[in-house]
C-alpha cells in the first residue's frame, strides 16, 4: 500500500471537511425550522429520549472500534444545534 504524504493526507481532509461543512450548514437548516416549531409549541429544546435516539443510531452505523468516537462527534453536534435553538427562541421572545 503507497503511503501518502501529510500534504496529501491533510489535502484529502480539507476535502471531507468541506463535505461536512455543506452537510453541517444544511442540518443547520432544519434546527432553525425545528426551534421555530417548538416556540409555537411552547416546547423544550433539549429533548433527550430524541437526542440519545440519534446518538444511538449513528454509533450503531459505525464499525465498533469507532462508535464512542462517533457518539462523541454527534454528542457535539447536537449540543450545538440546542445552543442555536435555545438562541432562535430566547431572540424571538425578546423581540415579543
Amino acid at each position: 500500500m503507497e503511503q501518502l504524504d501529510l500534504n496529501e493526507l491533510r489535502g484529502r481532509i480539507d476535502q471531507v471537511d468541506s463535505q461536512l461543512t455543506a452537510l453541517f450548514l444544511q442540518r443547520m437548516e432544519i434546527v432553525e425550522q425545528v426551534a421555530r416549531y417548538k416556540l409555537e409549541r411552547g416546547m423544550q429544546v433539549l429533548q433527550p429520549e430524541r437526542e440519545q435516539a440519534v446518538i444511538d443510531r449513528a454509533a450503531a452505523h459505525a464499525p465498533e472500534a469507532m462508535q464512542g468516537y462517533t457518539g462523541d462527534f454527534f454528542r457535539a453536534v447536537m449540543a450545538v444545534s440546542r445552543a442555536m435553538q435555545q438562541e432562535i427562541i430566547d431572540r424571538s421572545k425578546a423581540d415579543k
